[in-house]
C-alpha cells in the first residue's frame, strides 16, 4: 500500500466524511486539516475518489479541496499513534 498525506487549507466536514466513507479502515484522521489514507492506487485516483480533482474532467463538481501527496518516506515528530499506524499500513504493503 502507498500512503497519501491529504492535506486541506481549512477543514471542511464533507471532505472528511468522504474520506471516512471512502477508506472506513485505512484513514488516520491527525489534524482536521491533515490526513493518511493507505491505498493501492494513485495521488490522482485517490484524488478523484475524494471528489477534489478529477483529472480526466477538471470541471466536475467537488466535494472540497485539499493536495494530495504520496509518500515515498517519512520522517519526524508525531503522536505514537502516527508511527504505529504508518507501520502497520507499510508492512501490509510488504506482506500483501
Amino acid at each position: 500500500m502507498t500512503i497519501f498525506a491529504v492535506l486541506m487549507p481549512t477543514p471542511q466536514l464533507a471532505l472528511a466524511t468522504k474520506i471516512a466513507s471512502e477508506f472506513p479502515s485505512n484513514h488516520l484522521k491527525i489534524t482536521d486539516t491533515q490526513w493518511l489514507i493507505s491505498e493501492a492506487s494513485t495521488a490522482a485516483d485517490v484524488s478523484k475518489r475524494l471528489g477534489i480533482a478529477d483529472p480526466a474532467n477538471l470541471s466536475a463538481p467537488m466535494v472540497g479541496q485539499a493536495i494530495v501527496f504520496a509518500t515515498s518516506g517519512y520522517f519526524g515528530r508525531a503522536p505514537q499513534n502516527v508511527w504505529d499506524w504508518i507501520k502497520i499500513k507499510l508492512e501490509a504493503r510488504a506482506v500483501g
